[in-house]
């Protein structure tokens, strides 16, 4: 009877655990940002794109940048605009929600 109620009981413990480990948004969004990567990486020719930026001087990479995103919605390439923004949108979300983390980790508990 005992064992029965102990399994009942740690079940209950093992579900609430699963479903907070599910309904943590930091994990979905780096799940998404994972799979945005990876869709950057077939879409695109990474060593190229790093290999242009490196020979634009420092001065011309935001319009470099810029250039080569409007080229790409101009070709045709909206896809990869779109995951590249998803990316862009998803680090700084994680990085703000990530600061919070450590901020209240850092401030005393008992002032």
């Amino acid at each position: 009877m005992q064992n029965t109620l102990h399994k009942k009981i740690m079940r209950r413990v093992y579900y609430s655990y699963a479903i907070r480990f599910v309904t943590e948004p930091m994990l979905w969004q780096g799940m998404v940002l994972g799979v945005c990567v990876a869709l950057f990486g077939r879409l695109t020719h990474v060593a190229a794109i790093a290999r242009n930026l490196e020979a634009t001087s420092v001065g011309n990479a935001p319009q470099f940048i810029l250039n080569s995103f409007l080229n790409a919605l101009t070709h045709g390439e909206v896809f990869t605009v779109l995951v590249t923004l998803a990316m862009i949108l998803l680090s700084i979300s994680f990085a703000r929600q990530f600061g919070g983390v450590l901020q209240s980790l850092r401030s005393p508990r008992f002032a």
